[in-house]
């Protein structure tokens, strides 16, 4: 069971990873921070968590968290509560994530799996349905936007890794190859579905083109406007996400700063 709980994580958290900071990246830019992270990953396979590293940990995942409060918080301004003040929504994300969190890892992954069978079928359900709106005519894009390596590439392979050594911060995995290419293919091509469906153009007008093609889902020709039921996993995984990085500030914070009793 527990290497099934492994995969889940960090399928959805690479997921998450990749839609809230480095969904506009270009693709080769992602495949080459993707192979990057492995490197790096297998390079820290058995890395020692000294104080030194526990506190850059501490400190990069305290970035992590606010960064990503911020963009879980406008993702849910944008797409699900438009008239509510971002503040609110930043609020109630703070105070969901801490409930989440100082529960501990277990009550964290079994939350997870259960939400996971939820995550699942609208994934796989909203897939199905965009597939129609595929348009030929786009796809003559060019995926790979030009062939162009930046930076940014190695700042997602960094992203990666702060992934994983969390994980086995927490758990103590031993990282499965195929899992890690499955969880990275996830978002590339949840990426190349919404080339294909709005157009290179549009993909890069919209600030969420993964939820615009949602919004292009109609069932039976009179149900339409779907987008909020199955962008729900999305939203799943982004409070995972949030859950993970704060429950990693709390977990760290303790071993470093909290004496334990003799």
């Amino acid at each position: 069971m527990k290497k099934i709980e492994i995969n889940i994580l960090s399928f959805i958290l690479m997921e998450s990873l990749i839609l809230l900071f480095f969904f506009k990246e270009n693709i080769l830019n992602i495949i080459i921070g993707s192979i990057i992270g492995l490197i790096l990953i297998i390079l820290l396979r058995n890395i020692k968590f000294n104080k030194v590293i526990k506190i850059s940990l501490l400190i990069i995942s305290i970035i992590i968290y606010l960064s990503s409060i911020y963009l879980v918080s406008d993702y849910i301004r944008e797409n699900i509560l438009k008239f509510y003040s971002e503040i609110i929504i930043i609020i109630i994300l703070i105070i969901l994530s801490i409930h989440l969190s100082i529960k501990g890892y277990h009550t964290f992954i079994k939350s997870l799996q259960l939400s996971s069978y939820i995550y699942i079928v609208l994934k796989i359900i909203s897939i199905v349905l965009s597939i129609p709106n595929i348009n030929i005519g786009n796809l003559n894009i060019k995926l790979l936007d030009e062939l162009q390596i930046n930076i940014n590439s190695l700042y997602i392979g960094l992203f990666i890794t702060y992934l994983y050594l969390g994980i086995k911060y927490l758990t103590d995995f031993k990282l499965n190859i195929k899992n890690y290419v499955i969880s990275i293919f996830n978002p590339i091509f949840i990426k190349i579905l919404s080339l294909f469906i709005l157009g290179k153009t549009l993909f890069y007008l919209y600030d969420y083109p993964y939820i615009n093609i949602l919004k292009r889902i109609k069932y039976l020709d009179f149900i339409e406007r779907m987008e909020g039921i199955f962008s729900l996993f999305y939203l799943i995984s982004f409070y995972f996400f949030l859950s993970f990085s704060l429950m990693l500030v709390i977990d760290i914070s303790k071993n470093l700063f909290i004496k334990k009793k003799i």
